[in-house]
């Protein structure tokens, strides 16, 4: 048996797949490149260095949020620093944008838990609760 990875021009592992020898020459996928992987290897952990051709392990953002809790009057702000260029956040909404500054902002007038969202090649996903408590 053999596993394979198949991984998108960023270096994103989308597919992983284990089959006999005999069969990896099927496995293509439309837009996709194909690379061996180590059993210990997957898409959630592991990227392909499109410089080396080379499976390595994901890192871990280096994701800092300030000034939380904050508080839920609109104007008190968290500021979410240590964003890689490029990387994509989802917002508490849903809303997906690219990061080219390294920071986002938040403020927000209801009390709650907000969730973000950050995925980003070479790191592993990640996400950052912000809470926001009552104004007094």
């Amino acid at each position: 048996m053999k596993k394979i990875g198949l991984y998108s021009s960023e270096g994103e592992i989308e597919l992983t797949i284990t089959c006999p020898e005999s069969l990896v020459a099927l496995q293509g996928n439309a837009g996709l490149s194909m690379i061996d992987l180590a059993f210990s290897q997957d898409g959630v952990n592991s990227y392909v260095d499109n410089s080396t051709f080379t499976v390595k392990p994901k890192d871990t953002m280096p994701l800092v949020a300030t000034n939380s809790p904050l508080t839920a009057d609109g104007t008190d702000e968290v500021i979410i620093s240590g964003i890689p260029a490029g990387a994509q956040v989802e917002w508490p909404d849903g809303q997906t944008d690219i990061v080219t500054g390294g920071e986002i902002g938040f403020s927000v007038d209801l009390a709650g838990t907000y969730t973000f969202q950050f995925t980003a090649v070479p790191y592993l996903n990640q996400e950052i609760i912000v809470e926001a408590i009552p104004a007094t």
